[in-house]
């Protein structure tokens, strides 16, 4: 514990000590990597096994105190003292051009989704392992499919393939997080879904859709669709105005999106 420095609360820190997790997390390299970027690295805890595969390495890291110690293992210009919210992902294309980068992260629990959803919105970040706190990761990839569709699964499933990685227990970290935690690793689809120039529409319509999950759907698309609309699209999917946001299979929610922006 005191190879550790007191973790930051604000930052959501909370510092990997399982060597079973971090194997899991850092092994194997996907195939194709031209670069690997991770976010939060902390006191390197992960980044020393990510730099044994002598490849570009960029670490995003906001805590000050660990700028000395990432920089030895991958260079002071590789290393990014800022919010990964507010990283210049365009600028660092621009300079490096990579095309395949592998993004690792245990991420800061306080942030994970939207740093999730700015990442899946870059095409060149072709795999990601990611922790999460369990009860997002399971929002992302639900155990149980029944009755527990939600937008967040939706989003990334358009853009990667999904896979549990490792569950890590609270005696995994230091400080111990008062949940349990979730490695999931993410596949870019070479052809995704709903194309990424579509991704902001297809997301204001699925924040939409699921903002009553549990209610009727149609009387919520009604508000902002009109009753016409929503029962011109439903009787073109066959699909009952009661059904309820969370009981959706992925390819219902795919259909009522195309469909609703071919009626409109």
């Amino acid at each position: 514990m005191s190879k550790f420095p007191m973790a930051n609360k604000s930052f959501g820190q909370h510092f990997l000590s399982s060597q079973t997790v971090i194997t899991k997390i850092t092994s194997p390299l996907p195939a194709g990597t031209d670069a690997i970027i991770e976010v939060g690295p902390g006191p390197a805890v992960l980044t020393p096994k990510l730099r044994e595969y002598n490849l570009p390495f960029s670490v995003i890291e906001m805590d000050t105190r660990f700028v000395e110690l990432l920089a030895p293992i991958v260079g002071m210009e590789n290393v990014y003292n800022q919010d990964a919210l507010e990283f210049n992902w365009p600028a660092f294309l621009e300079k490096t051009k990579f095309e395949n980068i592998w993004l690792v992260s245990n991420l800061p629990y306080n942030v994970s989704v939207p740093l999730t959803l700015s990442f899946l919105r870059i095409p060149q970040i072709k795999n990601m392992t990611l922790m999460y706190q369990k009860e997002v990761a399971d929002k992302i990839l639900p155990k149980d499919p029944k009755n527990s569709m939600g937008s967040l699964h939706v989003m990334c499933k358009t853009q990667f393939d999904l896979r549990h990685v490792v569950h890590a227990p609270p005696g995994a970290f230091v400080p111990p997080p008062k949940v349990d935690s979730s490695v999931l690793h993410f596949a870019r689809k070479s052809v995704p879904d709903i194309s990424l120039s579509e991704i902001d529409q297809f997301e204001k319509i699925l924040r939409l859709m699921f903002s009553q999950r549990r209610k009727q759907l149609g009387g919520i698309l009604k508000s902002d669709w009109g009753a016409e609309v929503v029962q011109r699209v439903f009787d073109t999917l066959s699909l009952s105005q009661q059904v309820r946001a969370e009981a959706l299979t992925y390819q219902d929610v795919l259909n009522l999106y195309h469909t609703y922006q071919k009626s409109v």
